[in-house]
This record gives C-alpha cells, structure tokens and sequence, in this order.
C-alpha cells in the first residue's frame, strides 16, 4: 500500500512539471522577430524571453558598403511615442498591447532639437567610419527628392509596434510621399546624386511595463519610466556600385535592426497613474476586478492610464543620449558587419 501511495505521488508531481515550465519557458520567435527584455525578468511569473543580438544584419553586406565613401540620406526619421507607448517589442499581434500614456511638457520643438542633435551625432558617426554623409543641399541635385513634400514637417503615423507615434525628421529634410515606391525613388536618387543612400528609422518610448502572472492569471502590473530606443529601429544602406553591378551580383542593401533595446533608468520627470475605476468601486475592490479582468488575456492589458509630466531639459539630455548610443550601435554594425 506504502510503495503505491509513493508510486500515485510520484506520477502526480511528474504530471504537474510541464505547467510549472510552462510559465518559465520561452515561447517560440522566429529568428527576425525582436523582444524586449527587462532585468529581472528570469522569476517566476515574469516574462523571460530567449535572446536576441544587440544588432542584426542582413546579408549582402560586403557588395552593397564595400568601396564606398559618400552617402546622401533623404530618409531620417526618430519617432516619438508621446500619445501612448508600446508594451511589447515583438511586433506581434500578441505583444501589441499598449499602455494608455501621456507625455506632458515636451514640445514639437523640444523634439526637433532632439532630432537635429540625433542627426548630427549620425553625422559624425559615419564620418569615424570613413563614409561621407554629403549636405541636404547636395539633394537638390535630385529631381525625384524636390517633388518631395514641404520641409519642416512632423506628423502623426502608426508604427511598427502599434501605437500611433510622432514622426520628426532633421530640419530642412522634406517628407517623402508615401504613395510613391520608396524602391523606385532611392533607386533615382542615386543616380541622380551619384551617391549610395540611406533610410535611417529610430523608435524612442519613455514607459516599461512588466507583468507579474500566476498560472496564466495576471496579479500586477508594474509601469516605470524608462527612455527606450527601441528593437526594430534601423539604418538601412543602398550601395551604389552595388546597384549597376551586371551578371551574379551580391545584394545591394544592407539592413541592419536593433535586436535589443537601448534605454536609460533615468528619471525624467514625474509619473503619475490614474486608475479606472470597475463601475462605481474604488480602491481595492476596484483594483481587484480589474486584475481579474486581465487576467482572461494573455497579453496584459493595462487598463490605468498614466501621465509622464516630464522635466523639459532631463528629457532633451536622456533622450538624446540614449538616440546617440543607438545610433552609434547601427551605424558600427553597419560597416562592420559585427
């Protein structure tokens, strides 16, 4: 009777693993996609997903950089989550769950400044790495990019992980228009200016969100500031030589992605949440029908809503820093190939 007793017990415990592991192990992410990863991430309960490289490169990268000096760049954008924040970086329907932010006391001009400063940072970056970023001015050359829209422009589009977001390019740069094949305009432009090209995208956020979870139920939500560059942001390099290559030729393009976050823990300003209420119940009672509701969804949604009341000069010095670390990041990846 003792010896079945242990027998039940054992085949019961052995039983019970794959759940236990489930809440801990990976899941599957194919090999292009992006995850964010938090510290601390690796307990119980808390997302912890597998790896990825700092930087991802594409193939094609010695035939489309080597023997090039000069680039033109028509296309620099750094977009600025300020309406609300992605969750998640996977790009996946799952993970794009969003997080109902606000940012206050940063301007439209707070933010061109910061793009100026991302762009001249690139700039000089380039130049370390012997390619010569060539003057706006030198796309004048350019009939394809003077039928470009109006310079000076910031606008609202949806992004690669979800949420709208503020787009704002260098000054001086006009807007492309995007019912024109972006293939067949770069493709001009180089010919026209007799120079390779670039497309550069960053994605800057200034919230983090963990999830705490118990067999597939939600019990917290943690929000935190964290200025982020995040996973998917790219430079993207269309070689010049390479294109009027005959006969077996390489790829002309490199791409190259961040696979990691850049952020910076620094505080900005003050972050206030406001919680939703369930009806008319407040408090705990609130909170806990919420957590409940959560936890019917996988994802995490978060139904409070939060406001970054940011402290103008500490936002313009971490975000351009961190947009300066991630740029350097792709641009050394870029001609490396590392």
């Amino acid at each position: 009777m003792r010896f079945m007793f242990m027998l039940f017990t054992s085949l019961a415990l052995s039983a019970c693993l794959p759940l236990k592991q489930s809440a801990r192990v990976a899941p599957i992410v194919e090999a292009t996609a992006t995850v964010e990863l938090i510290p601390g991430d690796e307990k119980d309960g808390l997302l912890a997903l597998a790896p990825t490289n700092d930087v991802s490169v594409a193939s094609g990268r010695e035939g489309a950089i080597k023997g090039e000096n000069r680039v033109v760049v028509p296309y620099f954008r750094v977009v600025y989550y300020t309406e609300n924040s992605p969750a998640g970086f996977t790009g996946t329907d799952k993970d794009k769950a969003i997080i109902n932010a606000k940012l206050l006391g940063v301007t439209s001009d707070v933010l061109q400044r910061i793009t100026d400063q991302t762009y001249q940072s690139f700039v000089d970056q380039m130049k370390q790495q012997s390619i010569a970023v060539l003057p706006m001015s030198s796309l004048s050359q350019s009939p394809t990019y003077q039928k470009f829209m109006g310079s000076g422009v910031q606008f609202k589009e949806k992004t690669l992980h979800g949420p709208e977001a503020t787009y704002v390019m260098p000054s001086g740069m006009r807007t492309p228009d995007s019912k024109i094949s972006r293939g067949k305009e770069i493709s001009n432009i180089m010919n026209e200016v007799n120079a390779s090209v670039m497309d550069v995208t960053l994605y800057v956020t200034h919230l983090s969100q963990r999830v705490d979870s118990k067999l597939r139920v939600v019990t917290g939500i943690h929000v935190e500031q964290k200025i982020t560059v995040t996973p998917g942001s790219r430079m993207q390099f269309y070689g010049l030589k390479a294109s009027k290559c005959e006969g077996y030729c390489p790829n002309p393009v490199v791409n190259t992605r961040l696979g990691q976050p850049v952020y910076s823990t620094e505080k900005v300003g003050e972050l206030m949440e406001i919680v939703k209420k369930a009806g008319e119940e407040t408090g705990i009672a609130a909170t806990a029908l919420n957590l409940l509701t959560l936890g019917s969804k996988e994802r995490g949604d978060n139904p409070n809503r939060y406001e970054l009341h940011a402290d103008t000069a500490k936002y313009e010095k971490v975000v351009a820093g961190v947009l300066k670390e991630a740029s350097g990041k792709l641009v050394s990846s870029l001609i490396s190939g590392q």
